[in-house]
């Protein structure tokens, strides 16, 4: 495994406020890989923890992944709050942090300004009901097809120019952004960050820093991730200096970048592909108290594979009680048992369930709550429904939903 290291930016000088802080140019210092930040700030050797209690909010459990337009409507979170009141299976949500969202950078001074109320809000909200916690996942990737970027990226550094040499894949060639190929189609792509730019990891580092200073301690802030490490086929072709390898090990830096801004929290970043890539960090998870956790759980050979390397999903059953899991239930998942099949199934929530908890042994799993099968409809059960009514989950005394409530021996 390549040499990897990382920085962590200094807070120092930095003003916060209630809901919005105000932070210049980062200066960054140089940790070694293997070292974990205390809640100071110090490097400490992750080993010593060991013999110590653990200092990490534990909630493992049953979640829900909002939406983005779920997250941007009122009344959906009012609904979303009820559900969670009215039913004490379930542990939390799960929020995306679309990074643009949050900073804003004055152009003359270069000065940063962090606003994070609405984040405020909803860990207010949860605080007010019965154990109930959220999950904070950092996206460095978007979906989306039409022209333009989104919020991934904060408004300052969307500089770029139109792309036309293949007119079926016209885009913005953004200057801290890649263009990814969603599917064959001419004209389906989303964007990535730039993770091999050290101008987006220097200024993500520092949003990072300034996220956890001011949420990390937060009672009802359990666990921090990503999106999902796969990252597309560019639409342009890599230059030099331009990877996939790179793009990884950005993304680990990330993740180490995170485990230092949330050192009360777990880490659990998103690792589906490339199959490489995710036994790079396997191998440095148990050292560096960082969890695993999995977009999709079904049985496509690319998640389950056994050859080298092997797929994310084999390595669940020999990390249990080693590192935090979490795998998820999302839309393949609802649809296929294996999502490799180009016919629907459908599998019962019965065994989307089982899955995660007996195959994959889940502390967590966040289930998407998306239409139809969240609620349900005349011909689809609601898996909402499933969860106020399963035995297994209803009668955990743990809160965990009949997942496996221990703590991981590397925390």
């Amino acid at each position: 495994m390549q040499d990897l290291s990382w920085r962590v930016t200094s807070l120092l000088g930095c003003a916060l406020s209630a809901s919005v802080l105000a932070c210049g140019a980062p200066t960054a210092s140089v940790v070694d890989a293997t070292a974990v930040a205390d809640g100071g700030g110090a490097p400490h050797d992750a080993a010593t923890d060991a013999d110590a209690p653990s200092a990490v909010k534990w909630h493992p459990g049953i979640y829900v992944k909002l939406e983005d337009w779920q997250l941007q409507s009122a009344s959906q979170m009012a609904t979303v709050y009820d559900e969670l009141r009215l039913t004490p299976q379930l542990r939390g949500i799960r929020v995306t942090v679309l990074w643009g969202r949050y900073e804003t950078r004055d152009p003359d001074t270069g000065v940063s300004t962090y606003d994070f109320s609405q984040l405020d809000d909803i860990l207010a909200a949860l605080g007010e009901l019965d154990d109930k916690h959220l999950i904070l996942s950092i996206a460095w990737r978007e979906f989306k097809s039409e022209r333009g970027a989104s919020d991934i990226l904060p408004s300052d550094l969307r500089g770029g120019a139109t792309w036309s040499d293949d007119p079926a894949w016209e885009h913005v060639d953004y200057d801290h952004l890649w263009a990814y190929r969603m599917s064959r189609q001419p004209g389906a792509y989303g964007y990535n960050l730039k993770l091999w730019d050290e101008v987006v990891l220097a200024r993500l580092e520092a949003f990072l820093g300034a996220l956890g200073a001011h949420l990390g301690e937060h009672p009802n802030l359990t666990v921090v991730s990503t999106t999902e490490s796969a990252i597309g086929t560019p639409v342009i072709a890599f230059a030099a200096g331009e990877s996939e390898a790179a793009q990884h090990a950005g993304q680990l830096r990330i993740v180490r970048a995170l485990r230092a801004a949330f050192p009360s929290c777990v880490t659990i970043p998103d690792l589906n592909y490339s199959r490489a890539h995710v036994a790079d960090v396997v191998a440095i998870m148990e050292s560096e108290g960082i969890g695993l956790g999995s977009s999709n759980s079904n049985l496509a050979e690319g998640l389950n594979r056994t050859d080298a390397p092997p797929g994310v999903l084999t390595y669940y059953p020999e990390l249990t009680g080693k590192v935090a899991l979490a795998p998820e239930i999302q839309g393949d998942d609802y649809r296929h048992t294996n999502s490799d099949d180009p016919e629907p199934d459908y599998p019962r929530y019965e065994d989307l369930y089982l899955r995660v908890r007996d195959d994959l042994r889940a502390n967590y799993t966040v289930m998407q709550r998306n239409v139809p099968f969240w609620l349900g409809d005349g011909t689809t059960p609601s898996m909402l429904g499933f969860i106020q009514t399963y035995p297994s989950i209803i009668d955990d005394p743990t809160g965990a939903g009949g997942l496996d409530p221990r703590l991981p021996t590397n925390l």
